[in-house]
């Protein structure tokens, strides 16, 4: 984990609890600063710290050494993952890009000139999904979406929530993992999501529902953040074909589902069973689960 660092940032999180390490933010010329079990702090040397005259720093050259790293030393490898701006690490870290995108035919072609990366760390936690599963699967799956704002534990729920239907139905599940977060896979390893799943990696989400369901014929798809109306439409249109979703969206509460218009036309539809809304207050807490009349369902057995 984390192996594409710089000598001196890999030795000093290896002084801290890694299951708390969810962010890793290095910017050139500044301190470099993690999110430590849901708080921001600063790196220094020896592990957390809370002086900013303390925390390491970082260069320019050491980001594009943690890039080159991250790639295998093949940027061209990844550049596919460039043009949407992060890199994926070989145990399903996220590297985050900002720095100066190019364009090309009116598409983005690449991110240069890097100024900064944002590296999300992935966490299996075995049984934060257990709460949900029984409140929505319990007696079958059903249609979901998740969802908070960002680095509330989505994507770790999702993962748990795979591994538990697995464990309990007979069922072909497809994981659409855009960013290798989910499964956090390579040719040697794969985090728990069960025995019945089907992974497709770095595909947007038009081509692998396609895909998935001309030749896999999932029962259920599992996504992450769901981010255009189009993307919406598309899994809308797998519930229609009689495909179950599970999904995951960047709202920060219920409200803003509401005033979303990603999401317009499918609340309108009643394509979702449920609404699970995780809590602004910590990682994975939830707020409350909603039935597709957006009535509270949180409590009593659905």
């Amino acid at each position: 984990m984390l192996n594409f660092l710089t000598e001196n940032i890999l030795s000093a999180i290896r002084n801290v609890n890694i299951n708390l390490v969810y962010e890793l933010r290095i910017r050139a010329n500044k301190p470099v600063v993690l999110n430590y079990g849901g708080n921001y702090t600063f790196l220094g040397g020896r592990g957390i710290t809370e002086n900013i005259g303390g925390a390491l720093g970082a260069s320019y050259a050491d980001i594009e050494k943690i890039i080159y790293r991250a790639s295998e030393f093949s940027v061209y490898s990844v550049s596919e993952q460039l043009r949407r701006g992060f890199i994926a690490g070989a145990n399903g870290e996220r590297i985050g890009l900002a720095g100066e995108f190019v364009y090309e035919n009116g598409s983005v072609l690449t991110v240069k000139d890097v100024t900064s990366l944002n590296i999300r760390v992935p966490h299996e936690v075995r049984g934060c999904g257990e709460e949900i599963y029984r409140a929505c699967f319990m007696r079958g799956i059903a249609n979901a979406l998740i969802v908070s704002a960002p680095g509330r534990g989505k994507t770790t729920i999702l993962r748990d929530l795979a591994r538990l239907i697995s464990s309990h139905y007979l069922i072909n599940i497809l994981i659409n993992d855009e960013r290798n977060e989910i499964c956090a896979c390579n040719k040697d390893y794969s985090l728990d999501t069960g025995a019945f799943t089907d992974i497709i990696r770095y595909a947007d989400k038009r081509d692998s529902l396609v895909c998935a369901m001309r030749s896999m014929r999932p029962d259920l798809i599992i996504t992450d953040e769901v981010v255009s109306p189009e993307e919406a439409d598309a899994l809308a249109a797998c519930v229609r074909g009689g495909i179950t979703v599970i999904a995951s969206a960047h709202c920060k509460d219920l409200e803003s589902l509401l005033t979303s218009p990603v999401f317009a036309r499918v609340l309108q539809e009643k394509v979702f069973e449920y609404y699970i809304v995780l809590s602004s207050a910590g990682v994975g807490n939830l707020s409350g689960i909603y039935d597709a009349d957006l009535r509270a369902v949180s409590g009593r057995k659905c």
